[in-house]
């Protein structure tokens, strides 16, 4: 079985932002996060104690891969999702046509420094250093095909 991460508990979200660091920190190996694949966005101010977690839900067939033009800098994962070759992905030659693809706005975004696609890999990062307990990685079957 694969394993896919899922927002299970977003009213628990404090906005701490250790999902992201951890992601960027563990993942991308910086402390940045322009280079996080998971975001929290505050939803009327920090005093309002409501977030949303903006994050690749790990799509079973993913709308972004049919559309990137650039042969091999996306493909689907097993178990859902994408995972971006950085050494393929060009976002200046694609016009971002995964950024717009995909139906979670944000999940995908790219980084200005290094010109490519970031968006989750699925590797439960984020899920270990959540300190309330948001997120969870939760089992999903394979596809054929992949």
């Amino acid at each position: 079985m694969y394993k896919r991460l899922r927002i299970e508990h977003l009213e628990r979200c404090i906005g701490c932002y250790q999902c992201s660091l951890a992601c960027a920190r563990v993942v991308e190996r910086v402390i940045s996060l322009d280079r996080s694949s998971i975001r929290v966005k505050t939803l009327g101010g920090y005093s309002s104690g409501s977030f949303a977690v903006v994050v690749c839900r790990g799509c079973i067939d993913p709308p972004c891969f049919p559309v990137c033009p650039i042969d091999g800098a996306i493909k689907p994962r097993k178990g859902g999702g994408v995972l971006i070759n950085r050494k393929s992905c060009d976002a200046s030659q694609c016009h971002q046509e995964c950024v717009r693809e995909c139906p979670i706005p944000g999940a995908i975004h790219v980084d200005s420094e290094l010109n490519n696609a970031v968006v989750c890999r699925q590797c439960g990062t984020c899920v270990k250093h959540c300190p309330t307990g948001v997120l969870i990685m939760e089992e999903v079957g394979i596809k054929q095909g992949y």
